[in-house]
């Protein structure tokens, strides 16, 4: 059970690691060009994305009795 909790753990943690590279690559764009209104929708977008992957790996998993 532990092997699969770490296991899950990584994936989310993997694809927050990939938004947030997208995320601050698109903010660097829209430091740039702050009136690209398409750009501050895909970052809040990404922002989204990535508040959910945090909550999902920082969940806690309840101990299974045995």
């Amino acid at each position: 059970m532990d092997h699969d909790v770490l296991t899950i753990t990584g994936v989310w943690q993997k694809k927050w690691d990939d938004l947030k590279t997208k995320r601050n690559s698109l903010f660097e764009k829209y430091s740039k060009h702050p009136h690209d209104v398409h750009l501050a929708l895909e970052i809040k977008t990404i922002d989204d994305e990535i508040a959910e992957c945090t909550q999902k790996r920082d969940r806690k998993v309840p101990a299974v009795k045995k």
